[in-house]
């Protein structure tokens, strides 16, 4: 993970003096000091600008420094109220920008002598920025730098910002193409790249993959097969030769990105892996992202890019599902897939090797190959895939429900107390929204609730959230 460099500066007008809360340089000083410690908490580095901004020139000298030093968000307090050109400069800077406006340190006196008037300044930046210059994005921030408002607030950009940072420049790549049939999944590479600033690779075919995993030795392949059935609490239905083609395709996935560098893959896992082997890539795909390497199943890229941004928030693995089951007694639904999850996901039970029993065109059993068969933990979950034309975002959370409910084999659980872009949704309009959006049927899932995260995320990327639907009998027709 690449660390964010913040950039800290306070601007201030001679004639105000804040003498009530010992001035404006106590002030600034004690607030610098406090939001390198942050930056520190938070897992980023912080540079401070030494010398108040005063004017428009203070203001160029601020952001050229700002730049040599590589910053990546620009903090600007308003110690006192400032000069409306000293914004109008410094938002010119080639980073992101927030302004931080402090409480007053007393109603009484003299506003220039005891106080700041900083959030009248602050309401005046905003304003200048939103009004005149127009196109420039920025975060308000208020409060002491102690206030669980202001450290909040900072936290979630921070997160944000880092998840940004490190999710431009990164590499994706489709392998195989797109599941037959699964048209809903079609991208078009040139605008994600254009729009989110990462790299798109979808010219890769299977055999690629395929005469790597042939190519391999038995003594390489040997200490693979360890690390995929590590954590698998029952391994007793993986033949010698299922795990011997899963353990030289995980490895062929491994060493292919590690040779082009990229950091998610979308894997065609059918039919080609089934032509090629008798199998499919579920456990493959689950244990790629346990170990780190972000992978999609079914050709889908945007899902890989999905979930590529979630790991970067949560640090973690990241998988995808199905919404396959609905509940309107208890308001939830079912997130399924064939078994492509990390066992990071498991509950209690643990996660289990088993083969898939798809039966084939005429009715007979036919086990095919492996997957990591799983009920998921109690825990908070959240569900967030690009959409659109890479300009929008699907956003949903909820909780894995503790209670045990039926469900098919592979990598599952029942989802309640659901919520869209923050907002209670009941499963029927969830229903109506999902449907009458059009949205993809693959849903990426973090662990935890980075819904303020993901939001801020999205309004740094330029991402539009996917708003609700409300159920009705007739016809409606989304965007």
């Amino acid at each position: 993970m690449k660390r964010l460099k913040i950039g800290f500066a306070g601007s201030m007008q001679l004639n105000f003096l804040g003498s009530a809360a010992g001035g404006r340089d106590e002030i600034f000083k004690r607030s610098a000091e406090k939001v390198s410690e942050l930056a520190g908490q938070f897992g980023c580095d912080c540079f401070v600008y030494p010398e108040f901004l005063l004017n428009g020139g203070d203001a160029d000298k601020a952001r050229e420094t700002f730049e040599r030093e590589n910053v990546d968000f620009v903090l600007l307090q308003l110690t006192t109220f400032s000069a409306g050109d000293v914004v109008q400069r410094l938002a010119k800077v080639n980073a992101a920008l927030g302004l931080w406006g402090l409480p007053e340190t007393s109603m009484k006196g003299s506003i220039f002598v005891d106080s700041l008037n900083s959030f009248c300044g602050l309401n005046m930046y905003s304003s200048i920025i939103i009004s005149y210059l127009q196109d420039v994005k920025h975060k308000w921030f208020y409060g002491n730098p102690e206030d669980e408002m202001f450290v909040k607030r900072f936290e979630i950009t921070v997160k944000a910002l880092t998840a940004v940072k490190n999710f431009k420049g990164s590499k994706v790549a489709l392998i195989g193409g797109i599941a037959p049939g699964f048209d809903d999944l079609y991208f078009d590479e040139r605008v994600g790249q254009k729009r989110l600033g990462i790299q798109i690779e979808r010219n890769h075919e299977f055999s690629e993959i395929q005469e790597r995993a042939e190519s391999y030795t038995a003594i390489e392949v040997e200490n693979h097969i360890g690390g995929l059935t590590s954590g698998c609490i029952n391994i007793s239905e993986a033949s010698s030769t299922s795990l011997d083609i899963h353990a030289r395709y995980y490895k062929a996935y491994k060493d292919f990105s590690d040779e082009y560098g990229y950091d998610a893959l979308a894997v065609s896992c059918w039919p080609q892996m089934a032509e090629a082997t008798g199998g499919y890539s579920c456990s493959i795909v689950g244990q790629l992202n346990q170990n780190g390497l972000v992978a999609s199943c079914e050709g889908d890229l945007p899902g890989a890019v999905s979930m590529l941004l979630q790991k970067y928030i949560v640090d973690a693995p990241t998988t995808m599902m199905d919404l396959s089951g609905i509940d309107e007694e208890d308001q939830s639904v079912l997130m399924w897939h064939c078994g492509p999850s990390p066992e990071y996901f498991a509950n209690g039970a643990g996660a289990c090797l088993m083969y898939s029993n798809q039966p084939t065109p005429d009715g007979k059993e036919n086990a095919a190959g492996l997957i990591t068969d799983m009920v998921f933990g109690h825990q908070h979950v959240t569900f967030m895939r690009i959409t659109g034309e890479w300009d929008r975002m699907f956003l949903l959370d909820g909780k894995i429900a503790e209670r045990q409910k039926d469900s098919p084999q592979g990598s599952r659980g029942w989802v309640e107390a659901l919520k869209l872009n923050r907002k209670d949704i009941s499963v029927r309009d969830l229903m109506n929204t999902i449907l009458v959006r059009g949205m993809q049927h693959h849903y990426p899932m973090a662990s935890g609730d980075i819904t303020e995260v993901l939001m801020e995320t999205a309004a740094w990327l330029g991402l539009k959230p996917v708003e609700a639907i409300a159920y009705e009998h007739y016809l409606q027709i989304g965007d």
